[in-house]
């Protein structure tokens, strides 16, 4: 009887609670066009019950409140409103106002908390999803070259570099991408991995690019920026998304150098999200890109100024087996005791040295030009409270890309998954991941032709005097016996020793390339067999309800870098090398002067095991309205990067004969033990420098590597005038110390004894990392001014410059820029009748400027360039789809945007795009 008594009491109080709940319903819609707007925000008044529309702009929302109640609706990019609820029995139907953007914006990533984007302390750059919908480019990675104070170098489809104040590279590991709170960094390498990992186009919610060293508050390797990338809540953005766009590259014109052809291009996206009930959401991506890629066709000498037919030693930028380059005077010399009679044709040939170098193959028909790109996205979202949340997510990518560093490598087949949990609040967070890399069948393109050289016919046989080199050096003689001129005596002596050469393609080739390619660089092979892992745990915790006389947020944060390379990148013989980082950072601010001066600093400790020393980093700001919505911003940044895992610990094969190396004294002490194919330490060697006298080599001193630093100072105004222009003007100055480049070394002061092919050991050069000892300046200044010129229109214009000072001649520094940038937009996001019809076009224009490839490949000047991409939409509203045509690239004039980098053409596209109007 009790249990029954008890059951009817359960039953009922159950009864009382959800009669007390009451549903309300409704729907959200554009007043201008009354289009559904999905992800709008409703919240009642004064409370933390809220909800978002649905793609449909339908809502529900379940309350205990009593009525009346006051919902507060509002969406970037419409009017914030209000709406009075007296009744739960019908639906609520809400209609919302378009309002412009300008000055609107708020922002995170300046100051890890909510400001609006005109009040940042230090300059940054957005991208909105709405953004990111209507631009004609391809893909959100190639909308950040557009943004002020923004360079990027593109090695192929697939795979770009950003970076911002002047230092452009291919995987630049002082600039840091941040998606959705994860560092999105290769474990090993430590350069942002670009596409590879990042989210997929319809899950980007925005985008926020701090220009310049932004290290305190994200760390090490900021010193040239950071890109945080934010992706869609489940919550917020429901349901399927559908975009599918096909095209067409490689379409040929009459000056382009492009050996492909027409040919198709694909990109499939697909996000599912799907709010559970007011707990529990999540959502699934996908993104499959591929195309054929972009070749480098770059034929520039890397060895003088020479060409193919006219220089002996020809190297190109992009034809690969040429950096094995020989001086043939040990040849002449034999030849010329063999036989005296040759005193008049070889004596003349021996007054300086005669270097000649293999022939190499061009980058099409050696690179597989195939690009793919396949990324998928899961996760779930629980709000255990309506202020605490639960995240679990999962995202990996596997593909195929060419990357430019100091070779051309095709990365095939590579795989890179990143997983997180996370618990979050308004006021903290603690999160964990961990990214997990396989470099699949990653092909250097220089060593590997190198190899297939000697694979076919040795550069010399000690054994039997015969070789590659032997036989060029008698045709050379020959030729020039039988009254040939040098240049064609040059072009006889290379047909005859090329003689039985595989041709690109042929089953030799493909037989001698795989059987190389396949094999791990600690065989001899040039393999890299990569499974660096990251791990990371962080939390932040914010002050403000404790400290109530300035915000204060404090966060530590700790890593692991586990390199597994099994002996091919890093000396890790013996398993693992595990490096560690630890850090912890605080930032105080506080308003004053009736609020209308805010002022920051922020202090952050970074500790690398690899380094004795722990270093601070410090940033101070202050930001003043000087009236309503026009502010003056000053700040001033001190930060340390440590050497990246690259620069400290590489042992690396980077060609016949040639190795690259870190400079930490791991690898100077002998510490961590070379594989078989590179039997050095640099302690134990004579190293030497090319000077700028070719022939002539100086002492290298090196050191034990340490961490490079910048003082940067920013002033900067930013204002919105009449709600009409939005104006960003800015001028910065930094002082780098320590700054780590890389030169080129070798162990003996040279050769002229034949008897070194024998034998690797014998002569072997070194590209190593080492600390520039002057002090370098940059400087420079940018202004953007963003115009609404009413109904819909919106035209944008920036200008941006960058300079260096006192960089050393000696030391690659990958300050890759040219003195100015030209940006500008003009588009409409709806027009006609309902504003079905839409457009955008951009324009970006950058003089020449000389390009120095990371690593040696290459130097040279980069042409100018004026880059047109365009778009025109239009929607189908009664099947929420739209259809867009539009181009990148729209005049096809093909230019690159570095030295052995490819050249890009125009893409010619269709999209159909479902549910993302």
């Amino acid at each position: 009887m009790k249990k029954i008594v008890l059951g009817w009491l359960f039953c009922c109080l159950f009864l009382i609670g959800n009669l007390q709940a009451q549903v309300m319903n409704g729907t959200i819609k554009n007043n201008a066009t009354q289009e559904p707007v999905s992800a709008v925000s409703i919240q009642i008044k004064n409370s933390t019950e809220g909800t978002f529309s649905d793609d449909r702009g339908r809502f529900q929302l379940t309350t205990n409140k009593k009525l009346p109640i006051t919902l507060v609706v509002s969406s970037i990019g419409f009017e914030a409103k209000e709406v009075l609820v007296q009744s739960f029995s019908s639906p609520i139907a809400i209609t919302i106002d378009p309002a412009t953007m300008l000055g609107q914006e708020v922002v995170v990533s300046a100051s890890r908390r909510v400001q609006k984007k005109l009040s940042s302390p230090v300059t940054i750059e957005q991208l909105s999803s709405a953004e990111i919908k209507n631009s004609p480019q391809l893909n959100y990675m190639d909308m950040i070259q557009g943004l002020k104070g923004v360079d990027v170098t593109v090695s192929s489809i697939g795979f770009t570099s950003i970076t911002t104040r002047g230092f452009n590279t291919s995987g630049n590991t002082n600039f840091t991408q941040i998606t959705d709170g994860m560092d999105n960094q290769a474990p090993g390498l430590n350069f942002p991995l670009g596409s590879a990992i990042s989210l997929t186009q319809l899950d980007v919610d925005n985008i926020e690019v701090l220009a310049g060293a932004s290290s305190a508050l994200y760390g090490s390797r900021g010193l040239s920026g950071t890109m945080v990338t934010t992706g869609k809540d489940p919550f917020k953005y429901q349901g399927l998304s559908v975009l599918i766009t096909q095209g067409v590259n490689h379409v040929r014109n009459s000056s382009s150098d492009d050996p492909v052809g027409p040919s198709p291009y694909y990109d499939w996206t697909l996000r599912y999200a799907k709010k559970i009930n007011e707990k529990m959401a999540f959502k699934i991506n996908a993104q499959y890109t591929r195309a054929n890629d972009w070749v480098a066709t770059d034929s520039t000498n890397k060895n003088g100024p020479g060409t193919k037919y006219t220089d002996p030693n020809y190297n190109g930028a992009n034809y690969y087996g040429g950096a094995t380059s020989v001086d043939i005077t040990p040849f002449l010399q034999g030849a010329l005791a063999a036989n005296p009679a040759l005193a008049p044709i070889i004596n003349p040939l021996l007054a300086k040295p005669y270097y000649v170098a293999r022939t190499g193959y061009p980058e099409y028909g050696y690179l597989d030009n195939t690009a793919s790109l396949l990324k998928v996205n899961a996760e779930f979202r629980y709000k255990i409270t309506p202020e605490l949340e639960a995240i679990v997510s999962g995202t990996y990518g596997t593909g195929s890309v060419v990357y430019t560093n100091d070779t051309r490598y095709q990365i095939k087949d590579f795989k890179v998954g990143q997983y997180r949990a996370e618990l979050k609040s308004k006021k903290w967070f603690i999160r964990a991941y961990t990214t997990q890399e396989n470099s699949g069948q990653t092909l250097i393109a220089g060593p590997t032709a190198q190899l297939i050289n000697e694979a076919w016919k040795p550069s010399y046989d000690a054994n039997n005097g015969t070789g590659w080199y032997p036989d060029y050096t008698s045709a050379l003689l020959t030729a020039l016996a039988g009254g040939e001129n040098f240049n064609a005596a040059n072009l006889s002596a290379r047909a005859a020793a090329d003689q039985g050469r595989p041709a690109l393609g042929s089953a030799l080739f493909n037989q001698l390339k795989n059987t190389i390619s396949n094999k791990p660089i600690s065989e001899g092979g040039t393999l890299f067999l990569d499974r660096s892992k990251l791990y990371n745990a962080e939390a932040q915790y914010n002050f403000s309800d404790i400290v109530k006389f300035m915000d204060v947020i404090a966060g530590v944060n700790w890593r692991l870098y586990s390199l597994n390379s099994k002996n091919t990148l890093f000396p890790d013989t013996s398993g693992p090398i595990n490096v560690k980082e630890y850090s912890a950072y605080i930032q105080m601010s506080k308003k004053v002067a009736h609020d209308k001066l805010s002022l920051t600093t922020s202090f952050r400790e970074d500790k690398n095991t690899l380094f004795a020393s722990p270093k601070i980093t410090s940033r101070a700001s202050a930001v003043y309205e000087v009236f309503s919505d026009n502010f003056i911003r000053f700040s001033y940044q001190n930060a340390y990067s440590f050497p990246s895992n690259i620069q400290a610990l590489q042992n690396t094969l980077n060609g016949y004969n040639s190795y690259s190396s870190g400079g930490s004294s791991y690898l100077l002490n002998g510490i961590y033990h070379f594989n078989k194919y590179a039997p050095y330490t640099l302690e134990s060697v004579q190293a030497y420098q090319q000077s700028g006298n070719a022939s002539v080599l100086q002492k290298f001193e090196y050191t034990d590597i340490k961490p490079q630093s910048v003082n940067a100072f920013e002033l900067g105004y930013a204002a919105l005038i009449a709600k009409t222009f939005e104006v960003d003007v800015l001028g910065y100055y930094s002082t780098w110390k320590n700054f780590i480049g890389y030169a080129n070394v070798a162990n003996t002061p040279g050769t002229n004894d034949v008897t070194a092919f024998k034998d690797q050991s014998t002569y072997v050069q070194y590209n190593i990392a080492f600390n520039g000892s002057q002090m370098v300046n940059t400087y420079g200044y940018a202004a953007s001014v963003n115009i609404d010129l009413s109904h819909n229109f919106l035209a944008k214009i920036n200008y941006y410059s960058d300079f260096i000072n006192n960089k050393n001649s000696t030391q690659i520094n990958n300050f890759n820029t040219p003195h100015y940038h030209v940006n500008m937009e003009f588009g409409n996001s709806g027009f006609g009748k309902k504003q079905v019809w839409s457009f955008s076009t951009d324009l970006r224009y950058k003089p020449g400027y000389f390009y120095v490839v990371s690593g040696g490949l290459a130097a040279g000047n980069v042409p100018s360039s004026a880059v047109i991409d365009a778009q025109v939409s239009y929607k189908l509203i009664k099947t929420h789809s739209a259809i867009r045509l539009g181009s990148t690239n729209l005049t096809n004039k093909y230019y690159s945007t570095g030295i052995a980098n490819p050249n890009i053409g125009a893409v010619y596209y269709i999209t159909y795009a479902y549910n993302i109007l």
